[in-house]
């Protein structure tokens, strides 16, 4: 682990989770970051973690019952004089992923349970209450072989363009990018469990809707035909509207706010993708509250979506600078695309380089199937739609093509996940542009008709264009 450091002694802050039907993300909040090792105990259905160079002293919450599916309890006592451990009761899982991030620094565990072919309920995140206290010394669970996460990690040297070109062919699993780094394929368990549905929904909205098409009425349209009409399931897609509530994003010479910016688009992009592409749309927010990144990220996961895309808005000291540009997750040598994520993730230029450093920040992401590649189409989809439909109204938009970066709202999507750039908030002309309805609905709908081209473009689309097809 990097930023290791025997002083000061760091202390548990909290103990976060977002609980769904077969996700659950847990966030354990440090005073500082250290060293830390994780174990596993399969027949009892529990992992660890010991942090070191911790103490408990004032953390008062030591058992928090998160009681789904998936995960029972969280337990946290003092293991020794110098560990804390941090103890997870599983129920029916299958496998975890572990990382870190930084400001707030704090330790990620996302956890998936065993997925259902053809889901058609409701997916749940929840917010937990309070948990009641537990006695000291609760997580002393028997030690087990476990491995230090530099010992289980390491990072592969790599150079990468400033704009990562788009596949020849797109409807084709893409083929990765020499200047993409690899990650190393997580250990995982094996176990096949059939798990329970909590009643709980952080939204009440379903995912995954199976969607009868309309039964013709003619005289030669049998009961029976009529009963034998396929199911349709239609694609979900989880929209984030960066920022919210205390956290305004990038501001304007003349005041404009990226979080209001981006959330008058991202309901737009909403409305036009459930009405005119009939997906099943869902949003992080729908109004200006503050969701951290962690809990954005596992909204997604939660709701099984089958994309993720972020809206933000750029800004720069320049006021010369202008454009669009459209990101997924992977590492980066760009000064400029680090520039971006640092300022998207609220952590300095040196922060975003020393988390660079550490392989397991993306961990989670890179190494879950093919992800990255599929990610990377999107972008493309999204950021040629974009430069296209704005280009036509409005000459002279610069297109900074797609880019790739550590973002910590990408970090840990289980699914194709992208971040786009709308335009500059600081530079006179487009914080000009921005300030109108018409240019925000030309975004909206160019993002719309990015995302639906993308999914056009995959093996399973006739499906989907049926269903967008018998939409009344």
């Amino acid at each position: 682990m990097s930023r290791a450091s025997a002083t000061p002694i760091t202390q548990i802050k909290d103990i976060r989770y977002f609980a769904s039907k077969d996700y659950v993300r847990v966030v354990i909040d440090l005073v500082s970051l250290t060293k830390f090792k994780k174990g596993e105990l399969k027949d009892s259905k529990k992992i660890y973690f010991d942090i070191e160079h911790a103490s408990v002293l004032n953390f008062m919450k030591r058992q928090v019952d998160v009681d789904n599916s998936i995960v029972k309890r969280i337990r946290v006592g003092q293991f020794d004089k110098e560990t804390v451990r941090v103890v997870v009761d599983l129920d029916n899982y299958e496998d975890y992923k572990i990382f870190t991030l930084i400001n707030p620094d704090r330790l990620v565990v996302d956890i998936y349970g065993v997925r259902e072919a053809a889901p058609a309920e409701k997916d749940s995140i929840d917010k937990p209450a309070d948990a009641p206290a537990a006695t000291a010394g609760a997580a002393n669970e028997p030690p087990v072989t476990s491995v230090t996460k530099e010992a289980a990690i390491t990072k592969e040297p790599i150079k990468e363009p400033e704009v990562v070109k788009e596949p020849e062919v797109v409807k084709e699993a893409a083929k990765p990018a020499k200047e993409l780094a690899k990650a190393p394929e997580p250990e995982k368990t094996h176990e096949k469990i059939t798990e329970k549905i909590p009643e709980t929904d952080r939204t009440t909205e379903k995912t995954h809707e199976v969607v009868k098409p309309p039964i013709e009425t003619g005289r030669h349209k049998t009961k029976s035909a009529r009963q034998s009409e396929p199911m349709i399931t239609r694609k979900t897609i989880v929209i984030d509207p960066g920022h919210g509530g205390h956290d305004p994003g990038a501001l304007s010479k003349n005041g404009l706010k990226e979080k209001d910016v981006v959330l008058d688009i991202s309901q737009q992009l909403a409305r036009l993708l459930r009405e005119k592409y009939y997906f099943d749309v869902h949003m992080t927010r729908s109004d200006d509250q503050f969701i951290s990144l962690d809990e954005r990220t596992a909204i997604a996961n939660g709701k099984r979506a089958d994309l993720f895309v972020s809206i933000h808005a750029n800004a720069n000291n320049s006021p010369t600078i202008k454009g669009i540009e459209t990101y997924f997750l992977n590492f980066s040598n760009s000064d400029e695309a680090m520039r971006v994520a640092a300022r998207e993730n609220a952590i300095s230029m040196k922060q975003m380089k020393e988390v660079q450093s550490d392989l397991g920040l993306i961990l989670a992401s890179l190494a879950r199937e093919s992800k990255r590649d599929e990610s990377l189409h999107l972008a493309h989809y999204i950021q040629k739609s974009l430069i296209s439909k704005v280009g036509k109204k409005h000459r002279g938009v610069t297109d900074h093509g797609v880019k790739q970066a550590l973002f910590y709202v990408l970090v840990g999507a289980s699914m194709p996940a992208a971040l786009v750039e709308i335009s500059y908030i600081t530079n006179p002309t487009e914080e000009r542009l921005l300030s109108t309805d018409e240019y925000k609905e030309l975004l909206a709908g160019a993002i719309a008709y990015g995302i639906n081209k993308y999914i056009s473009s995959l093996p399973d689309s006739p499906q989907y264009a049926r269903a967008s097809a018998h939409k009344k």
